[in-house]
C-alpha cells in the first residue's frame, strides 16, 4: 500500500472507530495513533496505535509529574491491566508503558476492523478504569 492509500485507510478506520465508540472522543485523522488523557491533568495518556500488522495500546506520561506517577503506581497498574510495565522489552525505556498488542486486529485488512475496534475500545476502557481507580486511591 502506498502512503496516500495508508492515510486514506487510517482516516476511514478512525472514522469507523469514532462512530462505534463516541464515548472515547477521538477525532478521525490520518495518523497512526490517537492519544487520550486519563489522569494528572491529561498528562497520563493512553495511546491507541495502528500498524499494518497489529493494533496496540499503551500508557505514556507527557510530563515529569505523569511519568513519576506511572512509575510510582506501576505495580497497581500492572495488576489491573494483567501485563508488565515493559521494562524487559525496552518499551518502558521508550516511554511506552504496559504495551499490549493484538495481531488479529490490523487496520490494513478491513475484515479485521470489527475486531480492531472492539479490542481497542475494550483496552481503552480497561486502561481508563485502572488509571482512574489508582488516581482516586482505590
Amino acid at each position: 500500500m502506498n502512503e496516500e492509500r495508508l492515510i486514506a485507510e487510517r482516516i476511514a478506520f478512525w472514522t469507523a472507530f469514532k462512530e462505534a465508540a463516541p464515548e472515547i472522543g477521538i477525532e478521525p485523522g490520518g495518523g497512526w495513533e490517537k492519544t487520550i488523557g486519563l489522569a494528572i491533568d491529561g498528562n497520563v495518556r493512553v495511546t491507541l496505535s495502528l500498524s499494518q500488522d497489529k493494533s496496540s495500546v499503551y500508557l505514556v506520561g507527557r510530563s515529569d509529574k505523569a511519568r513519576i506517577w506511572i512509575s510510582a503506581n506501576q505495580d497497581g497498574i500492572a495488576r489491573r491491566l494483567r501485563t508488565t510495565p515493559g521494562a524487559a522489552s525496552g518499551e518502558a525505556d521508550k516511554g511506552r508503558w504496559f504495551r499490549k498488542d493484538n495481531k488479529k486486529a490490523c487496520f490494513t485488512v478491513r475484515r479485521q476492523w470489527p475486531e480492531a475496534i472492539r479490542w481497542l475500545r475494550a483496552q481503552y476502557a480497561t486502561f481508563s478504569k485502572a488509571v482512574q481507580e489508582l488516581e482516586a486511591g482505590q
